[in-house]
């Protein structure tokens, strides 16, 4: 795992992208992810600025404010803000594929009513440098959410 000065010396080094950069967002082994964009599919609400309501026992998609690219040696993984967890947020994420690029769509459901702002910080990025690169990164292998810019579902 990269603590903070692996990440900002692989930024320095073009191996990882985080832009917007923040920072303030910066953990001692992550980077804090800010809400971009919020879509409630069941109630057909998706909104880029301001704050929403989710309701009690809602899904609801996150997309990230930063767009983020890994070159074929890194991957990442997600981790729900304890605060959003406290407030009944549920959530599961898989890996940041390596030779990943765009914005992240984020699965979450809410057991209770929350309020949801835009610019939130909602999840921690982790980033690992694999023993070797990759042979085919993301956009070899599917690619399918390659350069996303809003959510996708």
């Amino acid at each position: 795992m990269l603590s903070d000065r692996d990440i900002l010396k692989a930024i320095s080094g073009n191996k990882i992208s985080i832009e917007p950069f923040d920072y303030g967002a910066l953990t001692p082994n992550g980077y804090d992810m800010r809400v971009g964009e919020i879509m409630i599919p069941s109630l057909e609400i998706k909104v880029t600025k301001g704050t929403v309501k989710i309701p009690k026992l809602t899904r609801f998609l996150v997309g990230t404010l930063e767009y983020v690219k890994l070159n074929e040696g890194y991957v990442a993984e997600l981790w729900l803000k304890s605060k959003w967890a406290r407030r009944g947020v549920i959530a599961s994420f898989g890996l940041v594929d390596a030779g990943f690029e765009g914005i992240l769509t984020l699965g979450a459901f809410a057991t209770s009513e929350i309020e949801l702002s835009v610019g939130d910080k909602f999840v921690q990025i982790c980033f690992f440098k694999l023993g070797t690169p990759a042979e085919k990164p993301y956009a070899v292998r599917s690619g399918n959410y390659q350069g996303q810019k809003n959510i996708k579902i």
